[in-house]
């Protein structure tokens, strides 16, 4: 029997399964393991891990620069298999709850223009377009800058 979805904070054990989520997800533009490794332990980081029976099914990275008032999600991915289930929806609110908890006034992302489903995703939960990076991904597409306020 499928158990709820659980999020934590990533574990040693959990990133292989969150490099091939993110090979899928984002192709070239994907994370290194070595990557992945030391956003674990960098100090400036949240990263969480949506879990199913144990098995990492998605993850969130939230990253914080110093003397900033915004949270910045760095990348959130679901694995396609588990896509339209409300886990990132899931995952937006820790983002949130994270963000007022440690005194940040916005939380702030990038997105491909091309990635209509994050952006309705985003839109939905009260993030709005603040401007572009022109080019910004592998492919040539350019990244929408969006924010939300807390």
């Amino acid at each position: 029997m499928e158990k709820e979805v659980a999020i934590r904070k990533v574990q040693k054990s959990d990133l292989l399964y969150i490099v091939n989520i993110e090979r899928v997800s984002f192709g070239k533009d994907a994370f290194s393991l070595r990557q992945f490794k030391y956003l674990l332990q960098s100090s400036n980081c949240y990263f969480f891990s949506a879990t199913l029976n144990g098995i990492p099914v998605g993850y969130l990275i939230l990253l914080k620069r110093k003397g900033s008032k915004a949270l910045r999600i760095y990348s959130i991915a679901i694995d396609s298999n588990h896509r339209g289930k409300g886990i990132a929806y899931r995952l937006i609110e820790l983002a949130k709850k994270t963000a007022v908890e440690a005194d940040f006034k916005r939380l702030t992302l990038e997105v491909s223009e091309i990635n209509h489903a994050a952006i309705d995703l985003y839109r939905k939960v009260g993030f709005i377009p603040i401007g572009t990076k022109p080019n910004y991904y592998h492919d040539g597409s350019s990244a929408l800058l969006m924010a939300k306020g807390l």
